[in-house]
């Protein structure tokens, strides 16, 4: 039987394609996912750990972005399989269910704060390209550019759906990942910064770097680990963008039979090349960004913080672009930190309409128009609302530490969510092997040792902001 007949619907329910090739069609959440990655982390936290650490952790950006993906893949096998989003989920889980949700909806919240950041940030960026005059609003030019911004943001949301949304990330983040690959194959022909193969054995060696600024080897390789790959919010939303794009109405209503079974397997093996599909992709970038940093500014002994934070980035792209470094630069910020806000208040707008349902505020089940409905209420509400923070908090170093430390502490949350899913809500026809579940259980205790530290990390820097007044 070929793909097309294959792929024969019958009342939403769709046979999976037989191919890799034929599967190439129905990838997409994935990429969307890979948008809200490939954000302020991967450009700038990334790139600083290079500029520390050398190639020394170049393993640990490989391991950890792919660790991450088997709590990925399993969150989403029971929500695509059950015909449930993930915080209806969540919310089933015996004993604790509520109080996940309620925490995670604390979570959401604190995260508002750290998107008025980002849209700030996409302000500034476009500031320093196109000066406002100084006439207009104070000298506040970041802020009209950051109005800007917003306005799109929630143009692009209301008018498009989950292609648009797809498109915008692919162009965005596509984009500059291409520019940036290219300037580390680019660097090859430039000497004094080329990276040799010593290098790279090096950095795949499993080894820790001697020393990083003040910081302990050990601290330097769990902060790194946290920042790359999916955290708790992409885990969350990941499985609402599957939805979306159809993997639960092809299988359809769980049933006992070896069709529906079969079809499930097909399904989930579609979810597992989308997932690792993206995996590719943003491991591509950060790895990228990383032996950018640990090429030329570890070389330079620059680390990019501070006011000096886009100069000194520029400096990766000067040995190939020269002057031009900046601009491209600045252009990458632009990028990747509005595909982040755009995709951050896409997923925002889809949890919390689920969360009114969730909650028992609104009766959403079966009523797809309603749903609709209340998505595109957040998808101007957010936007506005995170502009709004920004012009009240220019710098809303608070909000984005309190914001960090909640997702820390949600991240194991969610990893212990997938060991249940796994192995006591699981259907015995779909369940994996020991592989995986060895991979499976490594991920998790990889999310609680990360989930302390940073929550540790960001604890203390909270408090000495709130000592400090």
């Amino acid at each position: 039987m070929n793909d097309t007949s294959q792929n024969a619907e019958t009342n939403g329910v769709l046979e999976p394609p037989v191919s890799f090739r034929a599967s190439l069609k129905y990838l997409g959440p994935g990429l969307i996912l890979a948008g809200s990655i490939v954000g302020s982390g991967e450009l700038i936290a990334t790139t600083r750990t290079g500029a520390e650490a050398g190639y020394s952790l170049l393993w640990l950006i490989v391991v950890g972005c792919v660790l991450k993906v088997f709590a990925q893949v399993e969150i989403c096998r029971h929500c695509i399989t059950h015909g449930e989003t993930t915080l209806t989920a969540l919310d089933k889980i015996p004993k604790c269910g509520r109080a996940i949700s309620v925490f995670w909806l604390v979570t959401f919240l604190f995260g508002l704060g750290q998107l008025g950041g980002i849209v700030g940030g996409v302000g500034q960026a476009l500031d320093l390209v196109l000066p406002m005059p100084e006439s207009l609003m104070h000298g506040r030019g970041d802020f009209i550019w950051a109005a800007v911004v917003t306005v799109a943001t929630i143009l692009l949301l209301t008018v498009g759906g989950f292609s648009l949304i797809e498109t915008i990330c692919v162009c965005l983040v596509g984009t500059f990942t291409l520019i940036t690959v290219g300037n580390v194959v680019a660097l090859q022909t430039h000497g004094e910064w080329a990276i040799h193969w010593s290098d790279l054995r090096e950095g795949l060696s499993f080894g820790l770097p001697k020393a990083v600024g003040e910081s302990t080897p050990v601290l330097t390789a769990l902060a790194a680990f946290g920042i790359i790959g999916v955290g708790a919010s992409e885990l969350v939303a990941y499985p609402y963008w599957c939805l979306e794009k159809g993997y639960g109405k092809f299988i359809g209503a769980r049933d006992e039979s070896d069709s529906w079974a079969a079809r499930a397997r097909g399904w989930i093996r579609v979810l597992q090349i989308d997932a690792w599909g993206s995996m590719v992709v943003y491991t591509l970038s950060t790895v990228a960004f990383y032996l950018l940093g640990a090429a030329v500014l570890h070389r330079l002994s620059e680390v990019p913080e501070g006011l000096d934070m886009i100069r000194t980035l520029a400096n990766m792209y000067e040995p190939v672009f020269g002057k031009a470094g900046e601009s491209i630069l600045l252009f990458g910020a632009v990028a990747v930190l509005f595909s982040t806000f755009f995709v951050s208040n896409a997923n925002k707008s889809r949890l919390m309409s689920d969360t009114l349902d969730v909650f028992g505020l609104v009766q959403l089940k079966g009523n797809d128009p309603l749903r609709q409905r209340w998505i595109k209420f957040f998808s101007v509400f957010f936007p506005l609302l995170c502009l709004t923070i920004y012009w009240f908090i220019p710098k809303p170093v608070l909000l984005v530490l309190l914001s960090g430390l909640m997702q820390s502490l949600l991240l194991p949350v969610v990893a212990f969510a997938a060991l249940w899913f796994r192995f006591r809500h699981s259907d015995a026809r779909l369940r994996p092997g020991r592989a995986w579940d060895a991979m499976l259980l490594l991920s998790f205790l990889c999310f609680v040792v990360i989930g302390i530290y940073i929550a540790v990390t960001k604890g203390g820097q909270l408090w000495e902001k709130l000592a400090g007044g």
